[in-house]
This record gives C-alpha cells, structure tokens and sequence, in this order.
C-alpha cells in the first residue's frame, strides 16, 4: 500500500470536540481537522490505500456517512495545490515573466486556467493540478519530475465536478432549468 496525502474541505459541522471524536470513531485517525483564518474546515489526510482513488473516496464517505455528525466535503485537493505565479515558476523553472505571459496568453497556446482564488488581487492562487495538466498538454517536459506516485489532476477534477453538482443541487433542488439542460447537454458515459 502507497501513502496518499491530500486536503478535504469541509462545511456543515464546527468542528467541536464531540466532531473529532465522532471523526476518529468513523475511521478518519489518519486526519488533522483544522479552522483556517477564512473559518473554512480542513482535513489533512495521510491514508494508506492500493490506490489515490480508494484513499480520497473513503475519507470522504467516513467523513460524510460514518461520522453522522452532517459534515460534508465539498472540495479535494493535494497538499501543495494553491500556488502563486512566482511558485509556479520556481516549481517549472521558468521566470515569472514567462509565467505571467502564459497566463495572460501572450505565449504559449492559451487557455491558462483561471486562478481559484484571489482572483483580483495582486497575487491571485492557482490550482497546482490544473497548472500542471494545463503544463502537460503544453510543454510535458515542464512537468515530467517524478518524485513518486500522485493523485490524478484529472481525477480531482472530476470529484470536485461531482462535489459542486451535489452542492448546486442540494441549494437548488427544483431547479427550474434541469430538465432542459439535461435534455440540451446529456452527460457521456
């Protein structure tokens, strides 16, 4: 079994100690709960599994079903996934000059992702996982560093896909537009 190491963040407890207790009963004894500054709920998790995907769908159905304390997930991410410009930089060798005309799409193919958060202010974050997906179509060379095995920046994606629709909806639940968005855009399979 690999050690996986990610970030859940989570939404609708508070984080009490009767929480983290219920936390730990329900498996997650290889998480740190924390409150960041924003009042956001984060657990750290480093979790033995055959693979990522086993690792970040188990934490978040003990988290969720087997602690029935109501906490929900409603973000994955990997440890070192919010960077500045100057980080992406430093992490691809590349100027900060180079970055900053990849994102405003000056060089490079264009389609740069767009930062996740702080998005006007002087030094907005950028998902590492999208970057370096983004950097893998562009210039795989950039990214090709392989110091052990990782988690899918497409499979974080694609969770964090799941993890909005189930918020949207549970925040809307008769939406009036799903009908005809199912029927204009049905999902592949």
């Amino acid at each position: 079994m690999i050690e996986w190491s990610f970030r859940l963040i989570l939404t609708g407890i508070e984080l009490t100690d009767s929480d983290l207790d219920a936390l730990f009963a329900a498996g997650c004894d290889d998480a740190t709960f924390s409150r960041e500054r924003d009042g956001s709920i984060h657990a750290l998790v480093d979790r033995a599994a055959d693979s990522p995907e086993t690792a970040v769908l188990t934490a978040i159905v003990e988290i969720e079903a087997g602690a029935h304390i109501g906490a929900r997930v409603v973000r994955a991410t990997t440890e070192d996934d919010r960077l500045t410009a100057a980080e992406i930089a430093e992490r691809l060798g590349r100027t900060r000059q180079n970055i900053g005309q990849l994102i405003r799409g000056i060089r490079g193919p264009g389609g740069f992702p767009a930062p996740i958060a702080r998005q006007v202010s002087p030094n907005p974050l950028w998902n590492w996982s999208e970057v370096a997906g983004w950097f893998q179509a562009y210039d795989p060379a950039s990214v090709a560093v392989d110091d052990g095995p990782k988690i899918s920046p497409d499979f974080l994606a694609e969770v964090n896909d799941h993890l909005d629709l189930r918020e949207r909806r549970r925040n809307f639940p008769d939406a009036p537009w799903r009908p005809k968005l199912a029927e204009a855009l049905p999902l592949v399979s």
